[in-house]
């Protein structure tokens, strides 16, 4: 599946940044710890780790931005985001960790009261450097985090903020150290440690809740109230949502009104998925239309029923009838040709059952079963059997004029015949009595040409 030039372009610029942002945690990570190590300051020392922490988690980014942005596969239909979300709880949690560590540490200076510091004015101006290059990744990852709503970059502009304060909270601890106050250096590390749990767990709480595949009710609800405005729609049987990394896609089975055509179906849906985008963007949505038949329409009831059974290929021949008002339903129906007469048994029994449930004053069902008809190879033997198309416009002479029937064809199977013709009938008959007509000419023809399997008769007004 090839990407359009769009996806590309979007997909190179998620690597530019995070490869920008891996090249200023490399150049801070070695200028604190050369700084911590000088200065023997738990501050100094902290930012160094964190930003240490960072070349780790700014890896862990560009390698799931690489993976998340693949197109869909057969092993990933839904695409490869969730390697974000991944990348997400990776990074919180090790940066959860490394906050433990840090408060550990400076609890223990505070205790052995190990505050030895050497500070010059350097140290201050490189925390300042730190600052302002952080302030200028938060910026752009900020930014990209907004536009493609990507959890890979929301964890890292979470992260990067955290840098920012932890380095001004730095600053004034070494500044106040520098008055000769020195447990200011370990408290500064300690609160810095506390504000970045803070928001480490509030990521790793929407992370998890979204791994977990979490919808927030308001978006479902938003859905919900989208297709109540859409008059078509009878009603809505399921909606499913699962994102994968910033593509919710919302799964719908609706039923529509019973009388639209195909074209129309597939308007609605049109419809239906604009406004679902419009309202919620970075959307796709499916749609599954089940049909839902008028409770006034007792065929199509059957048909919905029959159909949805097992081993059922198709049903043809349903006569509905009239007794005393109650119902008769004669139904034929094609099924497996494998099926033996036991399992068949069971079979329409339990479509009786379930026909008996969605229609009221059914009195008696028939069901005649036949094996599912499959396209066969039949021989059009027509110009060969003129004798034979002349004795049966013969043999119905008594209900139709011979000379009225045209358009014969005859087709031949292991000794058995398809026919089907045209012919004219008085313009004025009703449709009973041409049913009638039509009737008797089959059965006619059928009794003095026993081959004969099927006839299809077109009737035309004279």
């Amino acid at each position: 599946m090839k990407k359009d030039k769009s996806i590309i372009l979007i997909d190179s610029h998620k690597r530019n940044i995070a490869l920008f942002s891996l090249v200023v945690s490399i150049f801070l990570v070695v200028i604190k710890i050369s700084i911590a190590y000088f200065t023997n300051s738990m501050g100094v020392f902290s930012e160094a780790l964190n930003n240490g922490l960072d070349i780790v988690t700014v890896l862990i980014t560009f390698l799931a931005i690489r993976i998340s942005t693949r197109p869909a596969d057969k092993d990933h239909p839904y695409g490869h985001g969730k390697y974000e979300n991944l990348s997400a709880f990776l990074e919180t949690s090790i940066i959860s960790a490394l906050c433990f560590f840090i408060i550990y540490k400076s609890i223990q200076r505070i205790i052995y009261r190990n505050f030895e510091l050497k500070l010059n004015w350097y140290v201050f101006l490189i925390l300042i450097i730190s600052i302002v290059l952080n302030i200028i990744r938060v910026f752009y990852i900020g930014k990209a985090a907004r536009k493609y709503n990507s959890y890979a970059f929301k964890a890292d502009f979470l992260n990067y903020s955290a840098d920012i304060i932890s380095s001004v909270v730095v600053i004034i601890g070494l500044l106040i150290a520098n008055t000769g106050f020195y447990m200011a250096d370990p408290i500064a590390s300690i609160i810095v440690s506390a504000i970045v749990l803070i928001f480490c767990s509030r990521l790793l709480i929407s992370t998890v809740k979204n791994l977990m595949d979490y919808i927030p009710k308001e978006i479902t609800d938003n859905v919900s109230k989208i297709l109540q405005d859409i008059r078509e729609i009878r009603s809505v049987n399921k909606i499913k949502i699962h994102e994968v990394g910033n593509i919710k896609f919302i799964n719908l089975e609706i039923c529509l009104k019973s009388n639209l055509y195909l074209s129309q179906v597939e308007k609605i849906k049109d419809r239906i998925k604009n406004k679902i985008r419009s309202n919620i963007p970075d959307s796709e949505t499916i749609i599954e239309i089940k049909s839902l038949p008028s409770k006034n329409n007792i065929e199509q009831y059957v048909k919905e029923i029959i159909l949805n059974q097992q081993y059922i290929k198709d049903i043809h021949n349903i006569f509905i009838y009239n007794v005393d008002n109650l119902i008769d339903i004669s139904i034929h129906i094609e099924l497996n040709k494998y099926l033996k007469l036991e399992e068949t048994e069971k079979l329409t029994k339990i479509t009786e059952e379930k026909i008996k449930e969605k229609i009221e004053n059914i009195r008696s069902i028939y069901i005649h079963i036949e094996d599912s008809r499959s396209s066969e190879s039949w021989t059009d033997i027509t110009e060969k059997s003129e004798k034979v198309i002349s004795d049966i416009k013969d043999e119905i002479s008594l209900y139709v004029s011979p000379e009225t029937c045209h358009n014969f064809t005859l087709l031949e199977k292991d000794g058995l015949y398809n026919l089907a013709f045209h012919c004219r009938l008085e313009k004025d008959l009703d449709i009973k009595k041409a049913h009638s007509i039509i009737t008797k000419i089959e059965d006619d023809i059928k009794k003095k040409f026993r081959n004969i399997n099927e006839i299809v008769i077109h009737v035309e007004p004279e």
